[in-house]
């Protein structure tokens, strides 16, 4: 996506060979979690109704008389929720690792809620006590609003439009950029600095609804990420279980240095490097 020239049209080398023959083994993959799909449906047709997951719901959409989804967009659809999401997640706690440790205040505070919510328990095994963490949720969205590791969304006009005085017409690319609104006083005060906060009610969040629109980390309206809801749960989990048993001993970029930015189709942390200690009073 962000080489000057598809090389790859004309030239092929020892990675690109690799690469092709990894997407193969992956395709193999899908279309055999798609025929398992296909054969639930038809042991329990009655599933068709009432699909018990996303794969047989994708199966029944793309089996529905007229419905222009083809076996491509299946398989498509699937890649995207296998793999899709997975490194932004991650990226996105590696950021909230980072900011926690330079703000031990906060730290604190989401471990308090954290054992709080665990009430005695090692891990998090229900979503109750996921939703007790708002401020660890906070804590995700202000990392998501300091350095959203999807800085740019690439979009498609769906018909003639105009935008800020620009004629976009219909089957335009577009590309977002959706980091503009994070750092603007306009819609955060202190924006530079990280302070959860801004997305609790109270001192930091008297326009806590208009914040939310500022900043879109997983885009908005009909495309929204479908995989938000589950990004977050993921990303709750796995800070519960940081905070639980560990404290935060270092979090920096090689040599201790500040951690710099790198955009390789996401914004990643780059060098990070993280030791953790069990927790003494643990």
């Amino acid at each position: 996506m962000l080489a000057p020239l598809p090389y790859w049209h004309w030239i092929r080398f020892a990675e690109d060979r690799r690469f092709e023959l990894d997407m193969r083994q992956v395709h193999a993959a899908i279309d055999g979690f798609i025929a398992q799909a296909r054969a639930g449906l038809e042991r329990q047709p009655e599933l068709r109704r009432q699909p018990a997951n996303l794969l047989q719901a994708l199966v029944v959409a793309r089996d529905q008389s007229g419905s222009g989804f083809s076996d491509e967009d299946l398989r498509g659809n699937v890649l995207t929720m296998l793999l899709a999401g997975e490194d932004t997640t991650a990226q996105t706690l590696a950021w909230v690792l980072y900011l926690l440790h330079r703000q031990p205040q906060a730290a604190d505070r989401a471990r308090a809620e954290v054992d709080e919510a665990l009430d005695g328990a090692d891990i998090a095994t229900e979503l109750a006590q996921l939703e007790q963490l708002d401020f660890v949720e906070a804590c995700i969205a202000e990392a998501m609003r300091l350095y959203p590791v999807g800085p740019v969304i690439a979009l498609e006009t769906r018909r003639d439009t105009v935008v800020a005085g620009v004629a976009l017409p219909r089957g335009t690319g577009v590309m977002l950029e959706t980091r503009a609104a994070g750092p603007d006083a306009a819609h955060f005060e202190q924006p530079e600095a990280f302070l959860p906060e801004h997305w609790l009610p109270g001192q930091w969040s008297r326009q806590l609804a208009s914040t939310r629109r500022a900043v879109m980390p997983f885009g908005a309206g009909t495309r929204i990420c479908p995989g938000r809801y589950l990004s977050l749960v993921e990303m709750k989990m796995l800070l519960a279980m940081l905070l639980r048993h560990f404290e935060l001993e270092e979090v920096c970029g090689p040599g201790g240095a500040p951690v710099r930015e790198l955009y390789a189709f996401s914004m990643r942390p780059a060098g990070l490097k993280a030791a953790l200690r069990l927790r003494r009073d643990h």
